[in-house]
């Protein structure tokens, strides 16, 4: 992931959050996102390597999935 992908991702997370939007949509919202970090980098499930060789999109994504509210 290049400085300026991961900033573009990171701006869009931090809309999301700071949105005043209910919680439902925010979850919605950043389902999209995972989908999209998903698509964009071929992230595989439970992949060890995968993610010792992307830290930083591994901890953004992490960081997306455990802002969602339910």
């Amino acid at each position: 992931m290049k400085f300026g992908e991961m900033l573009g991702f990171t701006i869009r997370f931090k809309e999301i959050i700071k949105s005043k939007l209910p919680k439902q949509n925010k979850a919605l919202r950043l389902s999209y996102l995972m989908s999209d970090l998903e698509e964009a980098y071929s992230i595989p499930l439970k992949n060890e390597q995968f993610e010792k060789d992307h830290p930083q999109l591994m901890q953004l994504y992490r960081t997306v999935s455990d802002a969602r509210e339910f």
